[in-house]
């Protein structure tokens, strides 16, 4: 009794983070103040968790879809479509059918936003997601 009862409590327990860490997440506007609270960062992106473990993320150029999963503190992003917003760009081989997707993100949670860095060319650049 004690066991079924501990993995009843731990099921409810997993599902209520997961629905925790489910909304709309955006990128912090670009601000002197947001620059110097969070160093160089892509602008213009919006990621939806939805409650359903799909995820969709909109970014200057594409548009994205797939599932997430919640590992430790880490929502982990895996990619199942990913087209160009620009449609005549999604007809070129190298992009059609959303072939372009490539390793999963990982992203860090910490203090009600979502966080990474990532190195392009020489530079680190941060991707910070706040929840609405």
């Amino acid at each position: 009794m004690i066991i079924l009862s501990f993995g009843f409590s731990m099921l409810f327990c997993s599902s209520n983070n997961q629905n925790n860490i489910s909304g709309i997440y955006r990128s912090p506007k670009n601000t002197k103040t947001n620059q110097f609270l969070f160093g160089t960062f892509v602008t213009e992106l919006e990621l939806n968790l939805k409650s359903d473990s799909t995820y969709t993320m909109t970014t200057c150029a594409q548009n994205i879809k797939g599932i997430w999963k919640l590992k430790e503190s880490k929502v982990i992003l895996i990619c199942e479509e990913k087209k160009m917003i620009i449609d005549s760009l999604n007809n070129l081989q190298k992009f059609a059918k959303g072939k372009i997707c490539g390793n999963d993100e990982i992203f860090n949670i910490t203090d009600g936003k979502l966080s990474r860095k990532d190195k392009i060319g020489m530079r680190d650049i941060n991707f910070i997601l706040l929840k609405n």
